[in-house]
């Protein structure tokens, strides 16, 4: 049997003030216990982090878990207890989500002569849009992203031949990119470069109140911090990156939401590599590398940026 373990409020609080007996292995046991997953699922999680079944008794102890329930586990067709589960998540899995709206770069990659023509596009629509162009440039191009550098302003000023230059490289880059995908049968792509995180943002502030672009801004934020934490890219490239998309007016600050909503929508792997993510990150700018990255790790970057709420 498997015991189920739940936050108290005590614990809440005592991520909240970052109490000083709650250790980063505790603190990251403390995060990932959502009420839904076994004792046993949680050390497979984080038996690499430095947790093992006597964290278990420290949090108990200190009052910040309770155990919930106990689940038996039966084979298929056998009568047992069922896992209890919330809900409103089995409702938010269940809802088919909205279309996300169309980047505006995006849209100007569809045609020439609207890329050059006149605007009806706001600042913001046309600096969420240039993050379809950074992504692209990061992963397949690094003298595209050092053109960017310096011709970002003539971008969003919408300077007709600056923007006639980068949809025309845009446009070609991502066509080889999309070839070389089929004939290497890549999975994933070097375009799902925060990508996925992008989505996770999206579901958690609901689509409408950040634009795609936006949204994938910020997820390719976290995955140069990932990729700066996992040693893979250096400081001066990892800030090269946030310079760019500070310059370009995308908004840096990731959303505040519960611990368990970032856990229920981290889109872990299904193919055994229990509580890691396959994501796309950088070595360096042109350089991308497909990794599959612990979910704890993802939860300790967004500890310290402070999204989470206990």
């Amino acid at each position: 049997m498997s015991v189920i373990y739940e936050k108290t409020e005590t614990g809440r609080q005592a991520l909240q003030t970052r109490d000083p007996d709650l250790t980063r292995p505790l603190r990251n046991l403390l995060l990932m216990i959502d009420g839904n997953k076994s004792d046993a699922d949680l050390h497979a999680l984080l038996s690499a982090s430095g947790v093992d079944l006597g964290s278990f008794d420290a949090l108990q102890q200190h009052g910040w878990i309770r155990a919930r329930t106990v689940v038996h586990e039966s084979a298929p067709g056998a009568e047992g207890p069922a896992t209890t589960v919330d809900p409103a998540a089995r409702q938010r899995r269940a809802d088919p989500k909205p279309e996300p709206r169309q980047s505006a770069f995006s849209r100007l990659g569809q045609s020439l002569r609207t890329a050059i023509g006149p605007r009806e596009q706001s600042a913001r629509e046309i600096s969420a849009g240039l993050a379809e162009v950074i992504k692209c440039a990061a992963v397949a191009d690094a003298e595209l992203f050092a053109w960017l550098e310096h011709h970002v302003q003539d971008l969003l000023a919408q300077q007709p031949q600056a923007v006639t230059h980068a949809v025309q490289r845009i446009q070609q880059l991502r066509s080889d990119i999309e070839a070389e995908d089929r004939v290497q049968r890549r999975s994933p792509s070097p375009l799902e470069f925060g990508m996925p995180l992008a989505s996770v943002i999206e579901s958690i502030l609901g689509y409408g109140r950040y634009l795609h672009g936006e949204a994938l801004g910020l997820g390719m934020a976290v995955a140069v911090e990932i990729s700066h934490e996992l040693g893979m890219q250096t400081t001066a490239s990892a800030q090269r990156f946030m310079t760019l998309l500070r310059n370009t007016g995308l908004p840096m600050d990731l959303p505040q939401a519960p611990v368990d909503r970032w856990l229920e929508l981290l889109p872990v792997q299904n193919d055994g590599s229990s509580g890691h993510l396959s994501l796309v990150l950088l070595q360096d700018v042109g350089q991308p590398v497909s990794k599959s990255v612990p979910r704890t790790l993802i939860m300790d970057i967004l500890d310290r940026a402070g999204t989470l709420v206990f």
